[in-house]
């Protein structure tokens, strides 16, 4: 294998994020609030409070905006030496997060028109980019924007296999990007998983896009038992988890995880909580997979500390999740992070 143990690394759009303040729409506010997103600068980020040497690799463009973006990345620990420079815009999103009854909302702009979205696979360097790389992760949305960007994540995917580093896939399936076009889903989806090791999808995934699974099942979790294992023998996915979520009406949020590793399927308890943020918390739960696959947990142990970091990222501020294994373990054990002083 030509990776080395903790170089990680994400191919991925990196967005900025402009916040409606105090649960406002867009037409009530008069200023928002800033941030920098996507699949793989979350995923990163908390890999790098792991203890992991990460790396993005995108395009960024060449003015004030770029370096904003750089630098917010570099301050969650994510080397930038893999992105390009170049081009004028990036891609934004509009939150209105809402409350109660009402829903939040997002609002993407200059997407397709970004420098990342309008990059071409030639213009990166991967002889460099994965050398010394033990995993690369790709989010399912970048196979949404263009017929290049499917072909730019493809060739890489292929590539890193070559090369025997693991890939990793999302499938952050989002109806609104495909224009509800499933057939076109599904063969992109099917393309990709040819060179997954690791795949983050819930039995939602495998019934709506691959069209995999008994629609008369109702039970999510005889669903979850019946296709998943079947989606690991007909792509050879080793692995593959996901999350199970229940939201009452009265606020409670409930979660569960599930991974299917090593031909078992395993859930972990179930947690209880609130919701600060929901954006990035399933990255939360990804990144952490990814963590304790390359530490050699147990599947116990792996889904436990997966399961409470999506927790975590629920109760934390922004996408990008910034809790360490400390406080994530203690959400594992029941325990409170007692206050420093």
């Amino acid at each position: 294998m030509m990776g080395v143990e903790n170089s990680i690394k994400a191919f991925g759009e990196v967005m900025m994020r402009l916040e409606a303040p105090d649960y406002l729409k867009l037409e009530q506010t008069r200023e928002l609030k800033v941030l920098y997103s996507g699949t793989g600068v979350n995923i990163l980020s908390a890999l790098s409070r792991f203890g992991h040497a990460t790396s993005l690799i995108t395009k960024l463009p060449n003015n004030s905006i770029g370096d904003g973006a750089t630098a917010y990345i570099r301050s969650l620990g994510i080397s930038t030496s893999d992105i390009l420079r170049g081009g004028d815009y990036i891609g934004m999103y509009f939150l209105e997060r809402g409350f109660h009854v009402r829903s939040s909302k997002v609002t993407y702009s200059n997407r397709k028109e970004s420098s990342f979205c309008t990059s071409n696979i030639a213009e990166y360097d991967l002889e460099k980019s994965l050398k010394q790389t033990s995993m690369i992760h790709f989010c399912g949305i970048i196979l949404s924007i263009s017929e290049q960007m499917r072909y730019n994540a493809l060739y890489m995917a292929k590539k890193a296999k070559q090369l025997g580093i693991k890939v990793v896939f999302d499938f952050n399936y989002r109806p609104k990007l495909w224009k509800e076009n499933k057939a076109q889903a599904k063969d992109c989806y099917e393309s990709m998983l040819e060179y997954v090791d690791i795949c983050f999808m819930t039995e939602k995934d495998a019934r709506y896009i691959l069209q995999m699974g008994d629609t008369e099942v109702a039970d999510r979790n005889q669903q979850i038992e019946n296709v998943i294992p079947s989606v690991s023998d007909r792509y050879q996915i080793p692995v593959i988890a996901g999350t199970i979520r229940e939201n009452e009406k009265d606020g409670r949020n409930r979660i569960r995880g599930f991974l299917y590793h090593h031909g078992s399927l395993n859930y972990s308890q179930t947690y209880e909580y609130q919701t600060l943020e929901r954006v990035g918390a399933g990255d939360a739960f990804s990144s952490s997979i990814m963590h304790g696959l390359s530490k050699n947990l147990s599947t116990e142990e792996m889904l436990e500390f997966a399961t409470a970091a999506c927790v975590l990222a629920h109760t934390t501020y922004g996408d990008s999740p910034v809790c360490s294994e400390a406080e994530i373990w203690a959400v594992v054990h029941n325990k409170e992070v007692e206050m420093e002083r």
